[in-house]
């Protein structure tokens, strides 16, 4: 299968998965609204009626944490716990969906009701959070040697706190090249799990390996291309955050309806590189 075809057939797929990308939507917003919304009251027990929502417009103003006191701190506190419960909530439920797409994206006739997206889910949640933290254990020993490694050398040599100069780009450019194989091995690895039905995962990752080495610039080539546009769709969300700076009323709700357009955009963007490598490794 062409370079192309693999990626049009995985946006295909993506495209006609859209419902069960529907449902991931609505479980991740549900989570960021339970959590935002103890968060709301409490900021307005903070705030009030005051100025202080008027100040934090035009960016973060720190004299604040002296106008409020001790429940400036409370709130840092909140914000910090509420961010790292839907930051775990948040990747435990994407290793969860994992396995209801990849299901999808290898069946033949390619229909999968909800109720069977969920089982499946269910069902690959335990194999595919092994794969997954076993790709993370990999990816930061990666790092370490790719950026860690060197950046060491350099503070040593310039006798400096922080390595300085284009050099250590190099190595920035080096790690984003290489992590394309290693995102590959990870789909190809939860692809094989769900095709065969095999929970062993050190198999799993030995069949996405084989899988790589059969076609590998094929391969990368995908991967490479679905990580540049899902990078460009990150720079827009993370653009459009730091820009943006609705008023009151409509301008907020727009705001809102965006970021949440962004967001599902970007797990399409997710399922499209599962779909695509999907079809690299069954068109080989």
């Amino acid at each position: 299968m062409s370079f192309f075809k693999t990626l049009k057939n995985g946006a295909a797929a993506t495209a006609s998965s859209w419902k069960l990308i529907l449902v991931i939507w609505i479980v991740l917003l549900v989570l960021a609204l339970a959590a935002g919304y103890p968060l709301k009251v409490f900021m307005n027990s903070i705030f009030g009626n005051t100025m202080a929502t008027e100040r934090l417009i035009d960016g973060f103003d720190i004299s604040l944490a002296g106008d409020i006191g001790k429940p400036f701190g409370a709130l840092i506190a909140s914000v910090t716990a509420g961010g790292i419960l839907v930051g775990t909530a948040g990747f435990f439920l994407m290793v969860f969906f994992a396995g209801g797409l990849f299901r999808r994206f290898t069946l033949a006739g390619g229909n999968l009701k909800v109720s069977e997206f969920l089982r499946a889910s269910a069902s690959g949640f335990m194999p595919f959070l092994k794969v997954t933290l076993l790709m993370m254990v990999i990816i930061a020993g990666y790092t370490l040697v790719v950026i860690g490694v060197p950046a060491l050398v350099m503070v040593l040599v310039s006798d400096s706190k922080m390595p300085s100069g284009n050099g250590i780009y190099i190595f920035y450019a080096l790690w984003a090249l290489g992590m394309p194989v290693w995102l590959f091995v990870a789909d190809a690895s939860r692809r094989w799990m769900a095709a065969t039905g095999s929970r062993q995962v050190f198999r799993a990752l030995g069949a996405a390996f084989r899988a790589l080495k059969e076609r590998f610039w094929h391969n990368y080539s995908v991967v490479l291309a679905v990580v540049v546009v899902n990078s460009i769709m990150v720079t827009a969300v993370v653009w459009l955050a730091a820009v943006a700076k609705p008023d009151k009323g409509i301008m907020v709700f727009l705001f809102f309806l965006a970021t949440q357009a962004l967001v599902f955009l970007r797990l399409m963007m997710k399922a499209w590189r599962y779909a695509a490598v999907c079809e690299a490794v069954q068109g080989e």
